[in-house]
């Protein structure tokens, strides 16, 4: 009799430890975006952004995963699933209440670029660009602010899953201009066949938030966020941060 009390404690206790492992195993996700985060050549996900969200892990002691998939995607599976964070998303107003934020995971500056070609194109600021097409990914934030701007996918502005078909739209002529940040055209133009030097900026969008953040949906426990957000502020103070950025050569 005691032989079976004994057996059955301590499968209740690893079956107890199972789902506490598995309830506190992460899981990060992200869009293809070299270098912040892409497939590699083993094809596995690699990138600054993949390393600071390693160091980050080690250093909070948590374990989990990293996967890469459309934008539109992992947006809803960090809402709706505990323990999802975005490795990098924009913190919008109409975004603030939704998410819990771990910490600025890196800082851009947002631009209109377009082919060095164009002679044909002047302008100076947003309002002049209305008279072309301009391009982003569906789901950024950036297709928001340009809405907000005024474009309608009907007139003057075109949405791509993802910044390969975005950037061919582009180099085709489809597409007048791209909204993005400058840090990561090198890569992505390098990675699809093109050359960075036929490509300008024509408006930088001063108003265009640039921090980008860490996020879970309101299902992620308050103490896992709280040890992300100290584990990345000791990754900054110590160096480890920046020693991965200057790596990239970010």
């Amino acid at each position: 009799m005691q032989n079976i009390f004994k057996q059955t404690f301590f499968a209740f206790l690893f079956v107890s430890f199972s789902l506490v492992s598995h309830a506190n195993q992460l899981t990060f996700v992200a869009e293809e975006l070299p270098p912040f985060h892409f497939l590699g050549v083993d094809n596995k996900p690699t990138g600054v952004l993949v390393e600071i969200i390693e160091a980050l892990m080690v250093r909070a002691k948590l374990s989990g995963s990293i996967e890469l998939m459309p934008f539109a995607r992992s947006y809803d599976q960090t809402l709706k699933e505990e323990n999802t964070f975005m490795i990098s998303l924009m913190k919008s107003a109409d975004r603030k209440n939704s998410f819990q934020w771990v910490g600025q995971i890196f800082k851009s500056k947002a631009f209109l670029v377009g082919l060095r070609s164009r002679s044909d194109i002047n302008i100076s600021d947003i309002e002049e660009a209305k008279s072309f097409v301009v391009g982003t990914i569906r789901g950024y934030h950036s297709e928001k602010y340009l809405k907000n701007a005024g474009f309608s996918v009907q007139d003057n502005l075109h949405l791509s899953v993802n910044y390969k078909y975005m950037w061919g739209m582009l180099f085709e002529k489809r597409i007048d201009f791209i909204l993005t940040n400058f840090v990561a055209i090198d890569s992505e133009m390098k990675s699809i066949g093109f050359d960075k030097k036929d490509i300008k900026t024509f408006v930088e969008l001063h108003d265009f938030p640039g921090d980008l953040f860490i996020a879970t949906g309101l299902k992620t426990s308050n103490s896992i966020v709280a040890n992300l957000s100290d584990a990345l502020q000791q990754i900054k103070a110590d160096g480890t941060y920046k020693k991965i950025m200057d790596k990239w050569g970010i």
